[in-house]
């Protein structure tokens, strides 16, 4: 459920709407920017066009078939890429106990889960409206949960298919806000944020200076706010995972130490023909150390701790093609 407190309706409305105004301004704003070269006008004109054709026919396309067809793709084509070979690398460095033919196993389940995330992202409404896709482990400890904590904050992992770690909460009533990463090309980044938007009814919010500031004002409001955390942070704190000093996100820790607020931790594991479960757990922020800032950078650690622990369990699920180290 939103908990939000007597005459704070408007104020939350006015977030919710200007995230939403914001999605449509990043694309108009593209025909009348007079400082955008033409030349990158036409660029994103033919990239969003050939977007929006593949857009198209895979939302026309049952789920299933387009998830295999866009997972055969990608298997197909991922191989050549050169993030490729800086996953293989990752893999060999995080996972030296596997040999050569089972890192090349996990690869290939790696580009395959991308493929298929990226047409099952033209599919979110389905997810959505269908009960029998989306298995969540412990649903009445959830309710339970999403009813008697007031405040707490949600993290997530680029895992099976991570944009729907948001229908979760959603399916239990609560109304949460997001954060993502905004794509160069304006055009196509509105569309795919008019896609997410269902899962983040409280406000998708994308990753700017000035998106904890609002974030706070959300969570002030009761609005619990979720962030992927397991990407490289160059401006974060370095903590453990997989062995290794990892640049790491310390937002979450640092909102969770500072009020003691919970941190809900959750992730989705794929099953067969495009169905999922969705585990989560609850952590408690590391408070009473030396300082604050050792009680974040220990918090940290404990969520790269978790996620490191999901990871091993499915390795192929997780996306090793950004460069998460160094």
């Amino acid at each position: 459920m939103l908990r939000i407190g007597p005459g704070e309706e408007d104020d939350l409305s006015t977030v919710v709407e200007t995230s939403q105004a914001r999605t449509q301004d990043s694309a108009s704003s593209l025909s009348s920017d007079p400082k955008l070269p033409a030349q990158r006008r036409l660029r994103y004109a033919v990239e969003y066009a050939a977007f929006w054709l593949v857009a198209k026919v895979a939302g026309a396309l049952p789920l299933e078939l387009c998830a295999c067809a866009s997972a055969w793709c990608w298997r197909a084509l991922g191989r050549f890429s050169s993030r490729s070979r800086r996953a293989a690398l990752q893999l060999a460095q995080s996972l030296p106990e596997l040999n050569v033919a089972e890192r090349e196993a996990i690869l290939s389940q790696v580009w395959d889960n991308l493929g298929r995330n990226f047409a099952e992202s033209f599919h979110i409404r389905e997810f959505i409206d269908d009960p029998s896709r989306f298995e969540i482990v412990r649903e009445e400890a959830l309710r339970e949960f999403a009813e008697t904590t007031k405040t707490f904050v949600i993290v997530s992992l680029h895992s099976a298919n991570w944009e729907l770690s948001a229908l979760g909460p959603l399916r239990v009533g609560l109304r949460i806000a997001g954060i993502y990463r905004s794509i160069k090309n304006p055009w196509v980044d509105a569309y795919v944020t008019r896609l997410r938007q269902p899962l983040y009814p409280a406000a998708l919010l994308p990753k700017s200076p000035q998106t904890p500031r609002r974030f706070l004002r959300l969570m002030r409001r009761g609005v619990p706010v979720a962030m992927m955390c397991d990407l490289r942070e160059a401006r974060g704190v370095e903590v453990p995972f997989f062995g290794r000093p990892a640049p790491s996100t310390s937002f979450p820790a640092l909102l969770a130490v500072s009020d003691g607020l919970p941190i809900f931790i959750a992730r989705t594991l794929r099953q067969p023909r495009s169905h999922f479960r969705f585990e989560w757990k609850v952590l408690q922020p590391v408070r009473g150390g030396a300082s604050r800032e050792e009680d974040v950078t220990a918090t940290t650690a404990l969520i790269q701790s978790c996620f490191e622990e999901w990871v091993r369990e499915r390795p192929g699920e997780w996306m090793w093609v950004h460069r998460r180290w160094g």
